[in-house]
């Protein structure tokens, strides 16, 4: 069952109950996988990353509790038409079912992709909200379309553990109504992935690749990391996918910050024609750039890669950082440029690209 968004409300005798026991709890948490981490040989690692990560325990800590109880007012700045009227989102995706090449923008970092004849989702989030308790995080917008009116699923791909990616509910849900479609993971996530239900799960690791029909599907690099409650701290790892097939490629970033991997994956690959590239949660920007690229890093990654159009993601969603919605959007569309050209697609819209 997919849920929608509810507003939720916390009081302020409520906020100064919680925050010494959230805080306390977060800090304990990252000194105990802090004393675990290099010792731990499952532990993954990034390589060429551009910044060397600075936050703190303690910054962690204090920006999950923001996220939480919605501290992040800025990110509720969404921009106007932002969400597609239901009965069109409904109509233009029902009309994109026999497209060769078709994205629907579900919201954050979940596109439904259409392509030679397969149907493919990318970390589905088809909730009102991610986590639970004190970790929960409420949806600032519908999700659109109707989750019931995908009729097919071939494949999901998931490109890392954290929660807003790796959504439990709703991989779940989906595999009740498609047991036999193909779940992708990373590298050391099979254990996880093995709870969700579906019949069929691969394991990639980077530059890896399996088949579905005429397509490949090819796990890439990113430069992020996993933190995910119950696990210790990079003990699964992070990446990007390529869709090759019906003549295109398409790729699927996930998380990433700024790196040297993704020259790499334009040697060993070869140019993609679109880029599915992070437009939000960047800022505060000393905090976040070890992990989450900001616009113009996007927009160079997709240039680097050879896309003609970067596609955004991770943006306009989910309260996870400070800077408005309409930041995000305006900086995402001023860093375009003559052979790579950026594209901002609203909640619950399909384009079709095979024209």
């Amino acid at each position: 069952m997919f849920l929608q968004p509810r507003v939720r409300r916390i009081s302020r005798a409520t906020t100064v109950a919680v925050v010494p026991l959230f805080v306390a709890g977060c800090v304990s948490a990252a000194r105990q996988v802090a004393a675990e981490g290099p010792a731990n040989p499952t532990r993954y690692t990034n390589v060429g990353q551009a910044y060397e990560p600075t936050a703190t325990a303690g910054d962690w800590a204090g920006h999950l509790l923001a996220m939480s109880m919605r501290r992040y007012p800025g990110a509720e700045a969404l921009p106007p038409g932002h969400v597609m009227p239901a009965g069109e989102a409904e109509r233009s995706f029902v009309a994109a079912r026999s497209a060769s090449v078709a994205l629907t923008w579900f919201g954050h970092s979940t596109f439904l992709i259409r392509i030679g004849g397969r149907t493919i989702i990318t970390d589905p989030v088809l909730s009102g909200h991610i986590g639970a308790g004190l970790s929960r995080i409420d949806r600032l917008v519908p999700v659109l379309p109707d989750p019931s009116s995908i009729e097919r699923l071939d494949a999901v791909l998931v490109s890392h553990a954290d929660l807003d990616h790796l959504h439990m509910p709703t991989l779940r849900a989906l595999a009740a109504r498609f047991p036999d479609a193909l779940l992708c993971v990373p590298e050391g996530t099979r254990r996880l992935a093995g709870a969700t239900g579906f019949r069929r799960v691969v394991e990639l690791p980077w530059y890896e690749n399996t088949r579905l029909g005429g397509l490949r599907i090819i796990a890439v690099p990113a430069v992020h990391g996993v933190r995910r409650p119950g696990f210790v701290k990079d003990s699964m790892h992070w990446g990007g996918y390529v869709v090759e097939g019906a003549g295109r490629r398409i790729y699927f970033s996930g998380d990433t910050g700024k790196g040297d991997v993704f020259t790499d994956i334009r040697k060993k690959i070869g140019p993609v024609d679109y880029a599915l590239v992070p437009a939000g949660a960047w800022a505060p920007r000393e905090f976040q750039k070890a992990y989450h690229v900001d616009p113009d890093e996007a927009l160079a990654i997709a240039k680097t890669l050879g896309a003609r159009q970067a596609i955004a993601t991770h943006w306009g969603t989910l309260p996870l950082s400070p800077e408005p919605g309409t930041e995000q959007k305006a900086r995402f569309l001023a860093a375009g440029t003559r052979t790579t050209r950026s594209v901002v697609m609203r909640i619950g819209e399909t384009r079709i690209l095979d024209r």
